[in-house]
């Protein structure tokens, strides 16, 4: 994954730790290709004692751009919500599969992938907001591509490739649950209420108390969802009727 130029103030770019010192950190922001210093008052929302604590060499993080002055880039960790970072992460990795497909799409031309960015990628990014988004318009209107500028050679083989990886594709959503039961049996109404959930054919997964998540796949994307959210409500209905409380957040791959 690749973008063109510097990062803009404040955007979240993902970035992955190379060096670590006593008091600040050296990441190199993986899109842009440069690298970031994180200072040690900018990794947690407390006071750091040890940063090797919070941050380990070559871990993948977003981060939060504070200042640009030429190649000096200033980053913070903490000032990084944990569903933002969620939300990134997952735009990452969707773009990142579709650096593969752009690839792909190079090697049917007999070109390499900085061709394909030279040619076409940069424009993708900047006509569709990204790679990922380009491929979806490829399948459903090839012709809005040919007309925000792609070239005619490159129509076929991206379109192609498109078509051959959605077809393909599965949906994954995520239901994020914050589960408190205060009945005496709290644990046991918890364990029992989530068994439940997982009979439509949905993953459930423990994280750490009281967090859970509830997985749903499918060719479908709305029936997913709505399945993974039907099953999220009922949690949520459940607990409440045995003095417990749910907060959810559905989040999309």
């Amino acid at each position: 994954m690749r973008r063109q130029g510097s990062p803009g103030r404040y955007e979240l770019v993902v970035c992955k730790i190379v060096k670590i010192f006593p008091n600040s950190a050296i990441a190199e922001l993986v899109e842009y290709r440069k690298r970031g210093m994180v200072h040690v008052s900018e990794v947690a929302l407390r006071w750091v004692k040890n940063i090797r604590e919070f941050l380990k060499l070559n871990q993948y993080v977003v981060c939060r751009v504070m200042r640009v002055d030429g190649d000096d880039i200033l980053l913070s960790v903490k000032r990084v919500r944990r569903e933002e970072s969620d939300r990134r992460l997952s735009e990452f990795k969707r773009e990142r599969k579709a650096e593969k497909m752009l690839e792909l799409s190079a090697k049917k031309l007999k070109k390499s992938l900085d061709d394909a960015y030279r040619e076409v990628g940069f424009l993708l990014q900047e006509e569709f907001g990204g790679l990922y988004k380009a491929f979806e318009f490829a399948i459903r209107n090839p012709e809005l591509l040919r007309s925000k500028g792609v070239p005619g050679a490159w129509l076929e083989p991206l379109t192609e490739i498109a078509k051959k990886n959605y077809s393909e594709k599965a949906y994954e959503v995520k239901a994020k649950l914050k589960l408190m039961c205060y009945s005496p049996d709290g644990i046991k109404t918890i364990r029992k209420v989530l068994s439940a959930a997982s009979r439509d054919g949905l993953e459930v997964r423990y994280v750490s108390a009281p967090r859970y998540v509830i997985v749903g796949r499918g060719k479908n994307f709305k029936e997913t969802r709505a399945r993974v959210e039907a099953a999220a409500g009922e949690v949520s209905r459940e607990i409440a009727s045995h003095r417990g409380e749910c907060e959810f957040e559905i989040q999309e791959d």
